[in-house]
Formats: structure tokens, sequence, C-alpha cells
């Protein structure tokens, strides 16, 4: 959640952001919450692991409150997007979003043809995803 705050700061108030995790913890979504209200964060879409979430489906009902979109695949991808008005960053990161506070490896760039290339690979993923959210 650290790395996730930083690069909602880098980015400024009314980002959108797109976060790819295995999992997520009741604890990481509460603080997503507070990330969303602080800097008023426009729209959050959640990518999770289908398998995953069938097997803890309520946690759906707390997903619904927090982000505006949730698809279920089958990548394990851990990134993290953050698109402002005037920049944008992505993180990839070794981490999933749970409230493990182990040192984990990651990746932050804001270099634009690295962010159009990720950019591509999240359209592509989510083309393939199941959108389970309005």
């Amino acid at each position: 959640m650290q790395m996730l705050r930083q690069i909602v700061q880098m980015t400024g108030n009314g980002s959108k952001l797109v976060i790819f995790s295995y999992s997520v913890t009741d604890g990481w979504l509460r603080q997503l919450m507070k990330l969303r209200q602080e800097y008023q964060v426009q729209h959050i879409t959640l990518v999770l692991d289908r398998a995953v979430m069938i097997r803890h489906r309520e946690k759906l009902l707390q997903i619904e409150r927090v982000a505006d979109a949730c698809y279920l695949t089958d990548s394990h991808a851990k990134v993290y997007l953050s698109q402002g008005e005037t920049k944008s960053i992505a993180l990839i990161t070794s981490a999933n979003a749970t409230n493990n506070y182990r040192n984990e490896c990651y990746y932050g760039t804001d270099r634009t043809t690295e962010l159009e290339q990720i950019t591509r690979d999240i359209r592509g993923i989510l083309a393939a995803s199941d959108r389970i959210t309005p």
C-alpha cells in the first residue's frame, strides 16, 4: 500500500487506478478506500485471480463498495497503474494487495514508451477477463 500511495501522490488528485493482484485483504481494501477519499481518486479498477475470488465470494461485496470495476482473470500480474491529468506511473511488483510487510521487489516507471506497452497489455488482459461489476 505504501508504494501505491506514493504513486498516487505523484500523479495527483483525481487520478485513475488499475490494480492487478492475486488476492486482496479486508484491511488493504479499507486502506484503498482511505486513499481514494484522501486523493479524490476518480476510478478504481481491480483485476483479481479468478480461482481465489471464487473461493472467497464474500469479499466481492466489500470490493463493490471500493472499486468501480472488478475483473476476474487467470493472470497473476501484480501491477499498479495510476493515471493523472499530467502524469502517469506504473509499478510492477512482486507483492499482492495484502497486508504483508516483507520487503518486496518492484519496478516503477513514468517513461512514455513503457507506459504505452503496459497500458496495451492491461487492455489485452481486461479484454480476456470476466467483468463482475457494472
